[in-house]
Parts: structure tokens; sequence; C-alpha cells
């Protein structure tokens, strides 16, 4: 989906790592389309804000704030982009500035949009999100869900400014650890895919550079074709001609396991993601 318009909205991200900083830098790159007022932002890790210190461009709408509490004080929309570990901590802090006509959207992985309420108090809006790491270039798959509170409109307006990043689909929070397993941790999937077939090239003799790039381009080839209507059997049949290089290709792939291979690691970042969410409602219990 395209930016939504926020006009008016002050916008407050704490936490500018790798997820954190691609939602600021899809925020300044997309300001002619959102209408924002200001940005703060806060890092407990001072490293993390340097860039955006020397930068008198940035700094012309993004303002570096010395504490989450001012961060939550000035914003009406709070992204926290923290590790799960410190949710807790950070959240307890900025509760007494988070109120009710205020929007929390959260980026924590396996943490529970009734546990940030929890810590935030009664009537307090939550949005639980799911990103990857394609964020870095404007290619995340953000999947998106309300907490008790939020309403459909404070959904939307967390999607606009997300979409800044990629791609933004809302699902129900039951569904997010099978997408943590699918695109969160399915990236890193994909790039060993592209590793491995680049790997490939480079053992019949192409340069490491021009494999790895061609390997990755036709990856991006297949992904646009599958968007565009086309199936995965579809693009095998158009591709594998009677006794050509494709089916020869596919039969190697095949008699190695390599789709139950990814099924496999699909379903066990699955596991591993329910068992995270488990172990924090567990721990607030």
């Amino acid at each position: 989906m395209k930016a939504k318009k926020v006009e008016g909205n002050r916008i407050g991200i704490i936490g500018v790592g790798n997820i954190g900083s691609s939602i600021l830098r899809g925020l300044l790159a997309a300001d002619s389309g959102t209408g924002l007022e200001r940005i703060f932002i806060y890092d407990a890790n001072k490293k993390a804000i340097l860039d955006f210190e020397s930068d008198s461009e940035i700094k012309a709408i993004v303002e570096i704030c010395t504490s989450n509490e001012e961060v939550a004080k000035n914003s009406e929309v709070i992204i926290l982009a923290v590790k799960p570990s410190v949710v807790k901590a950070v959240v307890k802090e900025i509760a007494p500035f988070i109120t009710a006509d205020k929007i929390l959207i959260s980026v924590a992985a396996g943490v529970l949009t009734k546990t940030i309420e929890g810590y935030l108090g009664e009537g307090k809006k939550v949005i639980r999100v799911m990103p990857n790491i394609g964020a870095r270039v404007s290619e995340s798959v953000c999947a998106v869900c309300k907490g008790r509170y939020a309403e459909t409109d404070d959904e939307e307006l967390a999607k606009g400014i997300l979409s800044v990043i990629g791609s933004v689909y809302s699902v129900s929070e039951s569904d997010l650890d099978v997408i943590t397993g699918l695109s969160g941790s399915g990236i890193a999937f994909f790039a060993a895919i592209i590793d491995a077939m680049a790997d490939g090239g480079v053992h019949e003799g192409l340069p490491r550079d021009l494999a790895l790039a061609i390997s990755a381009e036709t990856a991006l080839g297949a992904a646009k074709m599958v968007l565009a209507g086309d199936t995965p059997s579809a693009i095998q049949a158009m591709t594998a001609s009677p006794g050509g290089t494709t089916i020869r290709g596919l039969y190697a792939m095949d008699s190695r396991g390599v789709k139950a291979a990814m099924m496999a690691a699909v379903i066990n970042a699955t596991k591993r993601a329910t068992e995270i969410s488990r172990m924090d409602a567990a721990n607030e219990e």
C-alpha cells in the first residue's frame, strides 16, 4: 500500500537500530507525502544516533531527545523499536506520558499486545507489527494487528506510517508467529538460497560478484512474476522444456530435498516464535 497522509502527527521512535532507523529514513524520504510536523527519536546507544546528529537536513524535522520519556511526551504516535528483553522497562518508563489518544506501535518480536497493554494501563492503544529486515531497502513485509483498545482508524494510521518501508498487511495476532517464521526469518532463508545459487555459478567459472548479482536479480524476477499473478508451478512450466537445463536442475533440487528443507525452516522458525510468545505470556501471569 502507498503511504497515507498523516498530516499533523508528531511521531516518536524509541530505538533507531536496523528497523527503527529504516522507518525514520523512510519517513524522511516520504515527507512530502506524509505531512509530518516533527519526528522525535531516542536510543540508549548513543552511537545509533550519531548519523542523525551530524546531518543538518535531517535535523530540520528530526529532534534528538535525551530520554524515552521525552519522546513519549512530545509524540502522538510512538514507535517502539527496541529489543523484546527491554520492552517492559521502556514501556513502564513512558507509560505516564501515553494518554488514551496516543498510539503505541511495537515492533518487538514475540511481545503480545495484551502484555504491553498491561504495562501501559487500561484503555491505551497498542498496535503490534512484525516487519523484516527488508526495511533497510524499503522492501519490508510488515504484518500489523491491533490490540484491545485500538480502533480501525488507528490501525490504518499505523499502516500508512509503515508503508514507507514496504508492504503492509492486516492480520490476526494469532497469525504473527507464522508470519515471523515465513517473513521475519524467511528473508534470511532466501538470502541463503541466493548465496547457494551464486556458489553454483562460481563452481562453474563465474566471478563471485557477477554470480551473486545474477542470482539476486533472478530471485527478484521470480518474486515479481508471482506478485503479478503467475504461480510458482506456472513459472516452472514456462521455463522447463523437455530434456532441457531447467528440468535437470529441478530434478536435482527435488532429489536433495530442497523443498522439504525450506518448509522445515519456516516450520521450525514458527515453532520458535510460538515458544517466545508463550514465554512472554507465562512471564506475565
